[in-house]
């Protein structure tokens, strides 16, 4: 009965990421993601271009040059990988990392740390004014998720498109 049951689950794996990959081909401007990262659950995603992005679209953009290094040597992402975050913050929006929290648009989104799970020092960002340009992400009350915290706003132009998820685990 087992062995009938992990068949069944093996096919229908199967048959689900071959129609993923069936509807990549047919539809090339839409691109299917595999997170496997903790700070948002595990589990395939398609990723849909939107033309305007508004607060609480989860987002899913290149990792920032000024950390882009760091993320490699850490080993955080395969090469090339792409980060996925809910998008917190929008031009004028307050934003502050004052004593240690994150707070955007009068919400504290958690404290800030200054070393990773490894004991290896975290860059920071520093900010007390409004967002003038660019977007902030985050996850709320996950202050060891790497976001803007750590690297502040992510140009426009870096966004990919929102993570829709299709298969979560």
């Amino acid at each position: 009965m087992q062995k009938a049951n992990r068949i069944r689950t093996v096919i229908a794996v199967g048959l689900s990421i071959a129609a993923l990959a069936v509807a990549s081909c047919m539809k090339p401007k839409v691109l299917v993601l595999y997170n496997y990262t903790d700070s948002m659950p595990h589990g395939f995603y398609l990723v849909e271009h939107r033309e305007v992005y508004q607060r609480g679209d989860v987002v899913v953009f290149a990792v920032p040059p000024s950390v882009r290094a760091l993320v490699n040597e850490r080993h955080w992402l395969h090469e090339n990988g792409f980060l996925m975050k809910p998008l917190i913050g929008l031009k004028g929006d307050s934003v502050s990392t004052k004593d240690g929290r994150f707070r955007v648009a009068g919400h504290d989104f958690g404290g800030i740390q200054v070393l990773d799970r490894q004991g290896l020092s975290l860059p920071g960002y520093c900010e007390y004014g409004v967002l003038k340009s660019g977007f902030l992400v985050g996850v709320d009350g996950m202050s060891n998720s790497f976001d803007s915290r750590y690297f502040g706003p992510i140009p426009e132009r870096s966004v990919i498109g929102v993570a829709v998820p299709v298969w979560l685990f």
